[in-house]
């Protein structure tokens, strides 16, 4: 199969700030190394069903329609309406009310959080629809090219493996750099904490942008 075909999607998921957020704050608590640790398994868990289960949709997809418009190009043109107004919607809230930026509330809110808990809220970070239209996206290219079990395991570990990276590098550069790390991870909330709600809207539209021509593509394809 076209292991290029997943490409968006995995980085996509890759470049979720709310993630990479959670895990950079947990970090910064007082039990941050193994919270941490458990966020980023329950954020990988999560990707893993879900492309599991978008897989199994995929395959029962029906196959294209007599005008020759593949399934895949309408579902991507939809993907990219719905990433747009996702888009606008997080450029709207990126404040709150006092004027501050929206992602401040990461530093209070990990305060509370230990391991278990941290588990669980690295499989609800996954509960976004931009995140479900990605990893959906990726089951059908799965259905498309209809690959077989062992190029499926490798395209799936590859594409769990890019979309988990963000979620594991900080800690592999806290677990390394000890100490030392404390000042990149201190800049890294900082800057989480000024710009994190700005850059998932640059993300959203880039993913809009990218499904877009997916989609176009598609229709050409089949004209």
């Amino acid at each position: 199969m076209d292991i290029l075909a997943l490409v968006p999607g995995a980085v996509g998921i890759a470049s979720s700030p709310l993630t990479v957020a959670a895990i950079v704050f947990l970090l910064g608590q007082r039990r941050g190394h193994g919270s941490a640790v458990a966020c980023a398994v329950g954020w990988i868990t999560t990707i893993v069903v879900a492309l599991v289960v978008s897989v199994l949709l995929g395959e029962r997809l029906p196959a294209p329609s007599d005008d020759g418009v593949p399934v895949q190009a309408i579902v991507a043109l939809c993907a990219s309406v719905l990433l747009l107004a996702l888009a606008v919607w997080q450029w709207v809230r990126r404040t709150l009310p006092d004027g501050s930026p929206a992602s401040t509330r990461w530093a209070d809110a990990m305060e509370a959080v230990g391991p278990a808990r941290a588990f669980g809220l690295g499989g609800l970070l996954f509960l976004s629809p931009k995140l479900f239209v990605l990893v959906f996206a990726a089951g059908l290219a799965f259905g498309d090219a209809d690959p077989s079990a062992p190029e499926t395991v490798v395209a799936g570990a590859l594409f769990v493996l890019v979309s988990g990276s963000t979620a594991l590098l900080p800690i592999l550069l806290a677990a390394t750099l000890g100490s030392h790390a404390r000042r990149a991870l201190d800049g890294m909330r900082r800057w989480i904490a000024r710009w994190g709600s700005l850059s998932l809207v640059a993300v959203l539209v880039v993913l809009a942008v990218v499904q877009l021509a997916i989609g176009l593509a598609g229709l050409h394809a089949a004209a």
